[in-house]
C-alpha cells in the first residue's frame, strides 16, 4: 500500500507555496510561486502558480502526483460560495489529484495559528480578514462584511490622515502626526498633503506606510495616536466577538490568532484593547501569535480530511519539519 501525502496550498497576493506532507506529520518539501488571486490576475495567473508551487514541491519531495491522497488549498479570494465549486474545477484541471479541497486563506493560516482545530484569527496586514472555526467543523469568515476602517495597515494610514485633516480644521486636538506624515511625503502643509489625497496622488500603498507612524506616535504619548490605535482594538474585538456569539463559543478556552504586520508594531496598545473587549463576552479568551505560515495549516487541515487525527505525534512531527524547512513564524 503506497503512502498517503498532502500536498497543501496557500496562496495570497504576495506569494504563493505549496507543501508535501505524509499523514503522519512530516513535512517533507516546499515550493514557491509568484502570488495571485483569481478575482483580481485572472484565474490562469491564479492556477498557473498552484500549479509552479506545487510541482517544485513534488519534486523537491521526489513524490509523483500519484501518490497524492489530497490537494489541500487555502486561496485568497475565495469569498463568494460560488467560487469555491469554481476554483476546485479549475484546480482538479491541473492534473495535480482527483480530490480537492477549497477553503479561504484565512481558514488555513487560523489551523497553522493554533494548537487546536478550531478558533479564531484576525489577520491585519496590508488588507485585513477575521474568521472563526468552531469545534464542530462549522466556519464564519467575514470576507466582504469586514469594516473597510479596518482593513489593517491601509485603514490605519487612512484614520491617521482623517485626524490631520481634523487637527487643521480644529476638530481634533494638535497631533505629532501631522509633521511626521508630511515628513514622510516631503509635503510642505497640511493643505498640501489633502491635496495630493484628493487628487489621489496617494496610492493605498502610500497610505499603508504611515500605519508604523501611528504607533510610533503613541508609543510617544501622542493621545491622538493612542486613541486611534484604541479604536482599531475596539473593531477587531467586535468583529471576534460577533463570530464567537455566532458559534456559540464564548464558554470555550479558544485561541484568537493574531497574524500580520500590524501586530508587529510597537506596543501593545491594540492587543490589550482588543483582549479586554473579547473578555467582556468570551471571558476564557486567549490570544496568541500564530505559530506556523498558513502552508502548515493546509497539510494539517488536509491529514485531517483524510481521517488522521492532529495528536500529539503528528504535531511533533509538524514542529521538528516545520522548524527544518523555516514554516515556523518569527512572532511564534
Amino acid at each position: 500500500m503506497l503512502m498517503q501525502y498532502v500536498l497543501g496550498v496557500d496562496q495570497g497576493h504576495t506569494e504563493t507555496r505549496a507543501a508535501v506532507c505524509d499523514i503522519e506529520g512530516n513535512i517533507m518539501s516546499v515550493g514557491r510561486a509568484y502570488g495571485a488571486c483569481h478575482s483580481v490576475h485572472g484565474m490562469n495567473k491564479a492556477m498557473g502558480a498552484i500549479q509552479v508551487a506545487c510541482q517544485s514541491a513534488l519534486a523537491r519531495a521526489g513524490i509523483g502526483a500519484d501518490e497524492i491522497a489530497i490537494l489541500y488549498c487555502g486561496l485568497t479570494g475565495a469569498d463568494w460560495p460560488d467560487e469555491y465549486a469554481l476554483l476546485r474545477d479549475n484546480a482538479v484541471l491541473l492534473g495535480l489529484c482527483e480530490r480537492v479541497q477549497i477553503k479561504n486563506d484565512s481558514i488555513v493560516a487560523l489551523r497553522g495559528g493554533t494548537s487546536a482545530d478550531c478558533g479564531a484569527i484576525v489577520i491585519a496586514g496590508t488588507g485585513a480578514n477575521c474568521a472563526i472555526r468552531s469545534p464542530r467543523g462549522e466556519e464564519f469568515i467575514y470576507h466582504f462584511y469586514h469594516d473597510h476602517n479596518l482593513q489593517g495597515g491601509i485603514a490605519l494610514g487612512r484614520r491617521a490622515l482623517n485626524v490631520i485633516y481634523r487637527a487643521e480644521t480644529g476638530r481634533e486636538p494638535p497631533t505629532t502626526l501631522t509633521l511626521r506624515v508630511l515628513d514622510m511625503f516631503d509635503l510642505s502643509s497640511v493643505d498640501d498633503l489633502l491635496r495630493a489625497d484628493v487628487e489621489r496622488c496617494l496610492s493605498q500603498n502610500d497610505t499603508k506606510h504611515i500605519a508604523p507612524l501611528v504607533f510610533q506616535a503613541a508609543c510617544e504619548g501622542d493621545l491622538v495616536s493612542c486613541r486611534i490605535l484604541k479604536a482599531f482594538g475596539e473593531g477587531l474585538a467586535e468583529l471576534v466577538a460577533a463570530g464567537l456569539k455566532r458559534l456559540e463559543m464564548t464558554h470555550l478556552d479558544v485561541e484568537i490568532v493574531l497574524s500580520g504586520n500590524i501586530f508587529k508594531g510597537p506596543g501593545t496598545l491594540v492587543e490589550e484593547v482588543l483582549m479586554a473587549n473579547v473578555h467582556m463576552i468570551a471571558p476564557k479568551a486567549r490570544l496568541v501569535n500564530a505559530r506556523y505560515e498558513p502552508v502548515v495549516g493546509a497539510v494539517m487541515l488536509g491529514i485531517e480530511v483524510l481521517g488522521k487525527k492532529v495528536d500529539e505525534r503528528v504535531k511533533r512531527n509538524i514542529e521538528i519539519s516545520s522548524q527544518e524547512l523555516n514554516l515556523v513564524r518569527v512572532e511564534g
